[in-house]
């Protein structure tokens, strides 16, 4: 089932031209927006919608992969040094060991904005990420 927070969001892509797929799972359905990282991987930001509220999660997987155990701490040094710097986007270190960044809309984010403000915050986490993608490679090659 495709939810209302994607059409939303999809509908408001479409108005800022920006390149997107849309895809449905069992559970939840999703808007999917591509970028390319300076020196660095393509990244895709992941809407998810899982009800009909606007309290998408968003998530980018993946921009760090396979943290090796001696730069685990060295790593979670940067990321809080990123989290600290930039409100609102959270980056953690999963269970796989990658670099993942994520946000929640809140819940009560109204039907005529929900597509705004999932576009602006791709474009702030494309900003954030050119930011702190140095910073994680560093620890990575140091």
């Amino acid at each position: 089932m495709i939810y209302k927070a994607t059409r939303l969001i999809a509908r408001a892509m479409d108005a800022e031209e920006i390149k997107y797929s849309v895809h449905e799972q069992e559970n939840y359905s999703e808007v999917s927006a591509m970028f390319g990282v300076k020196n660095g991987p393509d990244a895709v930001v992941r809407f998810l919608s899982s009800d009909d509220d606007n309290d998408v999660r968003i998530v980018l997987f993946g921009l760090v992969r396979d943290v090796t155990e001696e730069k685990q701490a060295e790593m979670l040094k940067a990321i809080n040094e990123c989290n600290n710097k930039f409100r609102y986007i959270k980056f953690i270190l999963d269970s796989d060991n990658d670099v993942n960044l994520e946000y929640d809309l809140p819940l009560r984010t109204d039907d005529c904005c929900v597509g705004e403000v999932a576009c602006e915050t791709f474009l702030r986490i494309m900003k954030i990420v050119e930011d702190c993608y140095p910073v994680f490679m560093k620890v990575i090659w140091s």
